[in-house]
């Protein structure tokens, strides 16, 4: 008895968090739109959420009291002045919608709740909570983005056509009525195309029009060479009279377009001139917009429709250095308050008084820039001091094509009531920084002997021709929000574990852990001395890192030494993904205080803990969630490392569930939800990468359909049914385009990938319409949620209709298999329901013989397939058939990416390190992290209610594992479960966070007259209930299964044969 209260005791301990303890009832942990005390949010009814703490079990909430207040003394006094909700019967703690007085901008509000428990006792009010708004109309912006004229990049590119004939427009705004005679078209000539092609996709056949609204619904006809077709100039600029003319905006409409070898049609222009009778040139740096809502325009490999007017007339190599701007200011009284509202394209770092703001690095986040533009809102008083100020600002490329921009609109109040606001606006002054080159892929390059030593203090002399003048610019239908989810950060310090010498002066650093970051490095030599680092997920035999897998990544940073003393460096706007870095032209001897790992990502709360009595599955946890974290820069990528790193919409779908188990990513989904509902077109479509820069072409289903199944997994793990009615009828919108494709014979043929890096192929259509009814289902789901019976009854037919031509096209009785009979092929139906009841048996054992007998207990799915197979084998009651799988060491497995090294998952599930698709940190498998937490610890969300109101507790003692435990702090608190399997006995522990109830499965491991026992009683004897075990609601033997209801509250049980 006394090791079974040991295994209590140390689960209990395991749970303690420090310095808090359970009051007999309190309000705690007060969220705001998904954060604590948020500064600067821009929803005009924001949702609030809290936990409860509670001494007794079984406690819940029966009521509660929201008060918003303007300031915090009439909060305390009672007085709240913007909202009281009064006593409200309801359960409800978490997206509690603000029903006040309208929001101010830039306005603190202070708030508090107070419950009521399921006896009617009253809690204490909580501590108070803050929330502030940042700029809640957008015309308030009084800001300008301002613009450095950095030059080159290729040009203007449309989106590519199917056909030559499809018309395509683009055009440029001269901010107001001017007067001009000729427009000249200057050929584009990219430098990074597989060949020199002057000339290339100028347009083969156009006109030019002319009006003063931007619609053009009364186009002015300026040239037309629409009749046949123009010559391709070359390298020639093409010249235009259009005798004298006066418009605000001009159009060229292409007719026809060009059709380069081994690509699709197209138009493409290096530049636009629109010039005066003097020969001055009205379009430059002049607005440029484009057909399809702006889409029409690539905004990759030095592509972008702001080049078409930045006044480069040829294709060039695009300028990468990182420029500094800077403004002095005065200050002239005491400050109250002062914030800053800021953001830049592509990166930024802002400064004041020579220090930088903040601790976030790489923002703002990544979007389509375009069509939307987060800002962050800056706490800057304790940075201004009375007198002269100076505000700058350090601009980054990230992953915007185009000149460098920045906004900053910054708000001093003092404290006799006046205001100032400094702006980012003409007085502005811009120069080159020592970043002489930077760039996501490439790395970065620093001459430290470039240096401006107190560039961004007061009463810094700028240098004649160095400081210039910037410019100022407009982004046409750009949506500025608030940045509303944890920003980007250095979160962590690896040191290293080793340092080899594999040639003389060339050193590599080995950090032991893949990961996404940079590297620290110190140094002392003399000046103009060039230190490089070049890093990677691998070495070669030779003992130097191999960057092959990385194909035109360059990851390398360069830093040019100024010799004056120890000298830091660290990057500010690129990342890599990797476990080495090798150092080469380093002054001396390079030893491990010399160089750190800087970990990077988007910087969550880690909320999840498994772990069990099989050290592989430990690995393969870990370095799931190093792959996951590592893989999230403001949305989910693919992969840190090579010349990708994108929104790979199959990779974020695959992930979420896990992810939501083991990070507080709640806030980072709102915004990947409305990236994908950015990028979206009118038809429905939504493409395979989000954001999205190259069009909406429809994406593969698995990968398009994230947008339901993310969004599903958001209301299980949180309830929140606002952000499902947010995105209802997108998602709708995507579902009808499939069903417009499928057509009558419900079967979908379009499929990309199919079952990505599987090792056995399944078939695509088998995949897509299979994934077609799965989004059919899912959205019926969301609209029983959501209470849009008609919609429901609607998508449930269809999700039938679809079901039998599924079964139809691909059942084989002659097999008595789907498909090919690939493991896929019959899991997919499987875990849809969609098997006839007289099959299902069948269809299981012909996925277990080929797994236990073709492929000695492998599986061979790829990243589709996956996601089902475990989860539908455990559903089905073969747990122990998924957990063979999940514990074999040999190919193709998650266990022999553990024995081959991996610290993070693998794309492939094979072992290559050369050129070509072979990332060592893809998150996509680390979906078996979240089977780790529903299935053998056992811990799941019931779907049904979502946001953990009701769960289930259903450990699977299978295999080898003789115990398992996991904790998840959801959104109402600690959910956690630990057990152990004995000769005799099986324990379980219990936590249930307040306000929420779970069933619990306890397995009776053959025993046939089972007797169950909690630390305060019997709860089952003699085949019957006993209930007096406070919180205990009921138990009932269910086959294998004891199942008990339990309340809230740390429960101990023991289940062993009755005596």
């Amino acid at each position: 008895m006394r090791s079974e209260w040991l295994f209590v005791l140390v689960f209990v301990l395991a749970l303690a968090l420090p310095g808090e303890s359970k009051r007999r009832l309190s309000v705690t942990h007060l969220l705001t739109e998904w954060l604590e005390n948020p500064l600067g949010i821009d929803t005009p009814q924001p949702h609030f959420s809290w936990q409860i703490q509670h001494a007794d079990r079984g406690a819940s909430q029966s009521a509660y009291q929201i008060q918003v207040a303007s300031r915090p003394e009439l909060l305390r006094d009672g007085k709240a002045d913007m909202w009281d909700s009064g006593r409200v019967d309801s359960s409800q703690s978490l997206h509690i919608r603000y029903e006040g007085k309208p929001l101010q901008s830039r306005t603190t509000y202070y708030w508090r709740v107070r419950v009521w428990d399921h006896h009617g006792v009253t809690s204490p009010y909580s501590q108070p909570a803050t929330f502030e708004t940042a700029l809640m109309d957008a015309r308030e912006w009084q800001a300008k983005w301002v613009v450095v004229p950095r030059g080159g990049g290729n040009g203007w590119h449309s989106q590519f056509a199917d056909r030559v004939d499809v018309i395509k427009w683009v055009q440029i705004d001269l901010r107001q009525p001017k007067e001009f005679q000729r427009v000249v078209l200057y050929p584009a000539r990219p430098y990074n195309w597989v060949r020199d092609e002057p000339g290339f996709g100028f347009p083969v056949r156009f006109r030019l029009e002319a009006s003063d609204e931007p619609d053009f619904v009364q186009p002015r006809l300026l040239a037309d060479y629409t009749q046949a077709d123009v010559p391709n100039p070359g390298a020639k600029p093409f010249s235009i009279d259009v005798g004298t003319q006066k418009a605000r905006y001009v159009r060229l409409v292409i007719t026809k377009l060009h059709h380069p070898a081994d690509t699709r049609p197209l138009a493409a222009l290096a530049e636009m001139e629109v010039l005066d009778a003097n020969g001055n040139n009205l379009a430059l740096h002049a607005a440029v917009t484009t057909d399809s809502w702006n889409m029409d325009s690539i905004e990759e490999n030095d592509w972008s429709r702001a080049m078409l007017t930045d006044g480069v007339r040829e294709s060039r190599p695009l300028d990468t250095y990182a420029p500094m701007l800077r403004r002095e200011f005065r200050v002239s009284g005491r400050v109250r308050r002062a914030r800053a509202y800021v953001t830049g394209l592509g990166y930024y770092e802002l400064y004041l008084n020579g220090q930088k703001v903040g601790d976030r690095v790489l923002g703002p986040p990544y979007t389509n820039f375009h069509k939307r533009i987060y800002y962050s809102t800056y706490d800057v008083a304790p940075l201004l001091r009375r007198g002269d100020n100076c505000v700058g600002a350090l601009l980054g490329n990230g992953w915007w094509k185009g000149k460098p921009h920045f906004l900053l609109q910054m708000h001093i109040e003092y404290t006799d009531g006046r205001e100032q606001i400094i702006t980012s606006d003409g007085e502005w002054r811009w120069a080159k920084s020592p970043i002489l080159d930077n760039s996501l892929y490439h790395g970065e390059t620093v001459d430290a002997r470039l240096e401006q030593p107190r560039w961004c203090e007061p009463g810094f002399a700028m240098q004649e021709g160095v400081w210039q003048k910037v410019l100022l610019g407009e982004l046409p239908g750009v949506t500025l929000s608030a940045q509303m989810m944890p920003p980007i950060k250095v979160t962590q310090t690896l040191k290293p574990k080793w340092i080899s010498e594999p040639r003389p002066g060339v050193f590599v650093v080995d950090f032991g852990q893949n990961f996404s970051g940079w590297c620290r490095l110190r140094v002392k030599g003399a000046p103009g001395t060039t230190v490089t680092l070049k890093h990677a997920e691998v070495l070669f035999d030779s003992g130097l890192v191999n960057q092959q897998n990385l194909r035109t990544a360059r990851a390398t940073d360069t830093y040019i030494l100024k010799g004056e003393g120890v000298e830091v460096y660290e990057p500010r706007f690129t990342y890599h993904g990797f476990r080495y870095v090798q150092v080469e032209g380093y002054p001396g001897t390079l030893t491990r205080g010399d160089i750190d790992g800087r970990v990077v990502h988007t910087a969550f709360e880690q909320r999840g803990q498994f772990e069990c009595s099989n050290e592989l599955l430990n690995q393969i946890q870990r370095n799931a969630q190093w792959g996951y974290r590592t893989n999230w820069h403001s949305i989910p990528t693919d992969c840190p490392q090579r010349d990708e790193r994108q929104g790979w919409m199959g990779d974020a779908q695959m992930t979420a569930n896990m992810g939501l188990y083991n990070f507080t990513a709640e806030s980072a989904y709102v915004k990947f939800l409305r990236d994908i509902a950015d990028a979206q077109g009118e038809d429905g479509r939504i493409p395979d990468t989000v954001p999205h820069v190259w069009g909406t072409n429809p994406g593969d289903p698995q990968w398009a359909g994230a947008y339901l199944f993310i969004a599903w997994d958001m209301y299980r793990h949180t309830g929140a049914k606002h952000l499902l009615e947010e995105h209802y009828e997108g998602m709708k919108r995507y579902v009808e385009m499939l069903r417009r494709e499928a057509g009558d014979s419900h079967i979908l043929t379009r499929n990309n990938y199919g079952d990505w890096v599987a090792v056995v192929e399944t078939p695509k259509d088998l995949i897509s319409t299979g994934t077609y009814y799965l989004s059919v289902k899912t959205l019926v789901d969301i609209a029983h949620v959501l209470g849009k019976r008609s919609d429901e009854r609607e998508y449930r037919a269809l999700c039938e209709r679809i079901a039998d031509a599924f079964n139809k096209r691909f059942w084989s009785a002659e097999t008595g298999q789907y498909g090919n009979g690939s493991q896929f092929s019959n899991i997919f139906p499987l875990y849809l329901g969609i098997v006839p009841k007289e099959h299902q048996q069948k269809v299981l054992e012909h996925v277990i013989h080929d797994i236990t007998v073709n492929h000695k207990g492998h599986l061979s799915t790829g990243f589709i397939g996956t996601r089902y197979l475990l989860d539908t084998l455990t559903m089905l009651g073969r747990a122990d058939i998924a957990y063979l799988v999940a514990s074999q060491d040999t190919y193709p497995s998650w266990g022999y990416m553990v024995r081959m090294g991996a610290t993070t998952i693998w794309e492939l599930w094979k072992y290559e390190v050369g050129p070509g698709m072979n990332s060592h940190n893809h998150p996509a498998f680390g979906l078996v992290s979240g089977w780790f937490y529903e299935t053998l610890a056992g811990l799941r969300p019931d779907p049904a209610r979502g946001d953990w109101e009701h769960f289930t507790v259903r450990p699977h003692a299978v295999g080898d594992l003789h115990w398992a435990q996991a904790s998840v702090d959801t959104v109402r608190g600690k959910a956690a479960v630990r057990w152990e399997k004995r000769l005799d006995a099986f324990l379980l522990s219990v936590v249930v966070p307040v306000n929420s109830s779970a069933t619990v499965y306890i397995p009776k491991a053959g025993i046939a007259s089972p007797a169950l026992i909690e630390a305060e009683g019997k709860v089952w004897s003699k085949g019957a209930f006993i209930p007096r075990v406070p919180g205990v609601k009921s138990a009932r033997d269910e086959g294998e299964w004891m199942v008990v209801e339990i309340g809230s509250g740390d429960y101990h049980f023991k289940l062993h044969a009755d005596r």
